[in-house]
């Protein structure tokens, strides 16, 4: 059996964190307090289960509209969900201001961006990416017989879209553009992007992964899903993993031109269940948690830059739910005392071997985590 390296990564932290983890089927594991954000914001307080602040997840979700739609969906799980999609797609294109047909569904946008990779690599076409940036795109078109080209980032840690223009060829079949980017948390002004897409020959898909968005803000920060209206082939990509906190629900959709749309339908290998897109219908509806979210979420980034700022340590602009920063030693060092303090940090990402990305958790697990990076500058300016 294969596993992914996801999995395998999540396997070493576990193991690490030792003998402090209890994955206990009974008592206090059963309890609400034990799931979710609850289960989290215990390991912070003292509790069993490490503070997992490694994969970008928001661990205020899902949504009370979302939980509960949830549970009440039990009983329908025996049903295909065919109408519940189509009724997804009709609210999701009422939120775009665009038809229907401009929008495709995926059991997370993790599908979908498989879906471009095959896309890219049927007739051994070539993918322009940066680097760094979120590898499930790169990683499964290459598998599938895409040549992939890296470009690295700017000095700010940025999409270098100068340098990916020119690494363009007539074998050239998307660029892949991460807005706001994972690892970095940087973001592109969406007029920078416009002008980008508009200057690329007519055969180039411009895929922009959205996710990190709604966590972004700052003059010229916005969507450049208006660009799907265009003459110029523009996937752009949306999850409900992020905001929504429902990354273990599965669940995204692309907005692009209808028969780009279409193409990228064709490719989908199957579509969300009826929990995923019950949730999802009832998430978008729960205005008061995605602002509330949000403000949590920016405010606790805020504590981190501010902390990293005193401390010396630099960092990327982060426009995500995440901070990357220079730890200022070798990441295993880095991981291996946060591992100690229970904490889960972020791989590393080469080039950049002293660099971490730090998930933002709950408002305890920050308290923990900013402890503990205190402690680790201190350890080592004492060595020093």
């Amino acid at each position: 059996m294969s596993l992914s390296r996801r999995s395998l990564l999540t396997a070493s932290a576990l193991a690490l964190a030792g003998s402090r983890v209890s994955w206990s089927a009974t008592g206090a594991a059963g309890s609400p307090a034990a799931t979710g954000a609850g289960a989290t914001s215990a390991a912070a307080t003292g509790g069993a289960g490490p503070i997992i602040l490694c994969w970008n997840e928001n661990p205020y979700g899902p949504s009370p509209a979302a939980r509960a739609v949830l549970s009440q969906a039990i009983p329908v799980a025996c049903r295909y969900p065919d109408d519940e999609v189509d009724a997804l797609v009709q609210l999701l294109s009422q939120k775009e201001g665009l038809s229907a047909d401009h929008i495709v569904t995926g059991t997370g946008s993790g599908e979908l961006l498989r879906a471009l990779g095959l896309m890219c690599g049927r007739d051994s076409g070539e993918l322009i990416t940066a680097d760094p940036t979120y590898l499930e795109l790169p990683d499964y078109a290459s598998r599938v017989g895409a040549t992939v080209k890296t470009v690295a980032v700017d000095k700010a840690l940025r999409h270098d879209l100068n340098a990916m223009h020119a690494a363009v060829t007539d074998r050239t079949r998307a660029i892949y553009i991460c807005n706001p980017n994972n690892p970095t948390g940087t973001v592109v002004g969406a007029s920078a992007i416009a002008s980008f897409v508009n200057a690329l020959p007519d055969h180039v898909t411009t895929i922009v992964d959205e996710a990190y968005m709604d966590f972004a803000g700052g003059q010229d920060v916005r969507t450049v899903a208006s660009l799907t209206s265009g003459s110029k082939r523009v996937v752009v990509l949306r999850t409900f993993s992020k905001i929504h906190g429902m990354a273990g629900v599965r669940c995204g959709y692309a907005i692009a031109r209808p028969d780009v749309a279409k193409q990228l339908a064709d490719m989908r290998m199957t579509s969300p269940n009826v929990f995923a897109v019950r949730a999802a219908r009832a998430s978008l509806g729960d205005h008061a948690f995605l602002s509330d979210t949000r403000r949590r979420i920016v405010s606790s980034r805020t504590r981190i830059t501010t902390e990293l700022a005193q401390l010396r340590m630099p960092y990327a602009e982060p426009q995500g739910n995440f901070v990357f920063f220079d730890t200022g030693k070798p990441l295993a060092q880095f991981t291996e005392f946060m591992h100690k303090r229970n904490i889960l940090v972020g791989r590393r990402f080469p080039p950049f071997e002293n660099w971490c990305r730090i998930t933002i958790g709950t408002e305890p697990e920050v308290d923990a985590f900013l402890q503990g990076l205190r402690a680790f500058a201190g350890a080592h300016s004492s060595a020093a």
